[in-house]
């Protein structure tokens, strides 16, 4: 697009309307914005920030954390019907490591106690 002269902002205007209009699955859209910052070095007009980059990172991590909480608070109350506030509470806010393990866990345990006792 930077050579049919089009501009940065209407390339980032484009880009938001893509983005908005359909999202890609994890590994390819890693796939294009990895072959992106390659281009956008390569013409040395970056499109977005280091500090953007950071961001956006971030976003995924957490993204990724909120998904691993509420896929194993789903088979948690699937197996041991309703969980009360406090196991919530705990699946909100454990690491991603914790959440893996309980969900490794969750296959052989008798009870919500015995999974979320660590």
């Amino acid at each position: 697009m930077y050579g049919r002269g089009y501009g940065k902002a209407q390339i980032i205007e484009l880009f938001r309307l893509i983005d908005w209009m359909m999202r890609l699955p994890d590994a390819l859209e890693r796939e294009f914005l990895d072959e992106h910052y390659v281009f956008e070095e390569a013409q040395n007009m970056p499109y977005v920030t280091s500090a953007e980059r950071f961001g956006i990172e971030k976003g995924r991590q957490e993204g990724r954390q909120e998904g691993e909480a509420r896929l194993l608070a789903k088979q948690m109350s699937l197996k041991f019907g309703d969980l009360p506030a406090w196991a919530q509470d705990r699946i909100e806010t454990a690491s991603t490591e914790q959440l893996e393990a309980w969900a490794e866990r969750i296959l052989t345990a008798d009870s919500l106690e015995a999974l979320l006792d660590t």
